[in-house]
């Protein structure tokens, strides 16, 4: 996309520079003339290159990275590992699979998609283990799903520096389904 500010800007500094050799040819001058126009010459760019730079940073979206989920459940955004535990990448695993979001007072309707990826991923699990673990998560007095939740936020706070973390937050209002902003198109499950 062309950024006719950008264009407008560029020719500006060119018009500047020429109005100023002309003058400083005029005078007879051109010694004190240069110098005088060099350092606002100077100024100028400096002041240019600022905005420059934040309109660049104010225009240019931040593309998330590509996550990657593997066979085994392993997660990868871009070509990194994200090292969670079992139950948070359990719970990050469920959200990823509902882009409609889940209410957490009504988690308790995702008990069975819960304890299926939570065996997938904890393979040498007891079953009745595993059974008793998810159901820790689903008991809505028991603060463990927000718990893992956090865990799930601060893993991605901690690998992605840049506010493209936004995308992969599990966030919402209060009462509301709770949701990750990545578009589901940026998600290959093998």
């Amino acid at each position: 996309m062309v950024d006719f500010g950008l264009i407008s800007l560029l020719y500006f500094v060119r018009w500047r520079a020429d109005a100023a050799l002309e003058e400083a040819d005029s005078t007879g001058f051109v010694g004190l003339l240069e110098e005088k126009q060099a350092e606002e010459l100077v100024v100028f760019l400096q002041l240019t290159l600022k905005e420059l730079n934040s309109r660049r940073h104010a225009s240019v979206p931040l593309l998330p990275e590509r996550v990657r989920i593997s066979r085994e459940l392993r997660i990868f955004i871009g070509p990194k590992e994200l090292k969670i535990r079992p139950m948070a990448k359990t719970i990050l695993l469920l959200f990823l699979r509902h882009p409609e979001g889940i209410v957490l007072k009504e988690i308790g309707l995702y008990k069975n998609e819960m304890l299926g990826l939570y065996r997938r991923v904890m393979r040498s699990l007891e079953p009745e283990v595993a059974e008793h673990r998810v159901q820790r998560i689903l008991d809505i007095f028991n603060n463990d799903l927000n718990v893992n939740i956090s865990r799930v936020n601060a893993a991605f706070a901690a690998m992605i520096k840049d506010e493209r973390r936004l995308f992969y937050k599990i966030q919402g209002p209060p009462g509301e389904p709770k949701k990750l902003l990545l578009d589901r198109s940026w998600v290959c499950w093998e």
